[in-house]
């Protein structure tokens, strides 16, 4: 005997199962909203190269920049270190101390911590209308 499965919860439930399915099914990458950045030098054990003030050996650069990695490379190298690879952080860029203070103030007031972040002046540009 055939049963109508649209008037029952049973269609519903099958529907949701196919659509997660679907959803787990896709492949994903991530999409950087920047070439903007900085390196820092990664070692093996996926730790960074910093000093006990939690300062990370870093350099601003644009993605893929060889000359800014080879730069990291001969400084970390004068420290001794042979081991590693530089990482690249999108998206990223240095502040000192005051400036991080200023932005953990911000983000206590519910803003977002950098008023520079990239992602916020592109969401800021496309509310008022200068992004096509």
């Amino acid at each position: 005997m055939y049963k109508d499965l649209t008037k029952s919860g049973l269609w519903h439930q099958v529907m949701v199962k196919l659509i997660t399915m679907d959803i787990l099914n896709q492949k994903s990458s991530i999409v950087e909203e920047t070439r903007l950045g900085i390196y820092v030098w990664e070692m093996p054990d996926g730790r960074w190269i910093g000093d006990d003030d939690g300062n990370f050996l870093s350099v601003t650069s644009m993605k893929g920049n060889k000359s800014k990695m080879d730069q990291l490379a001969r400084e970390v190298r004068s420290y001794g270190i042979d081991v590693g690879q530089p990482k690249f952080l999108a998206g990223r860029r240095k502040i000192d101390d005051e400036e991080f203070e200023h932005q953990s103030q911000r983000l206590q007031w519910g803003l977002v911590p950098d008023p520079l972040d990239i992602g916020n002046y592109k969401d800021g540009a496309l509310r008022n209308g200068k992004v096509q």
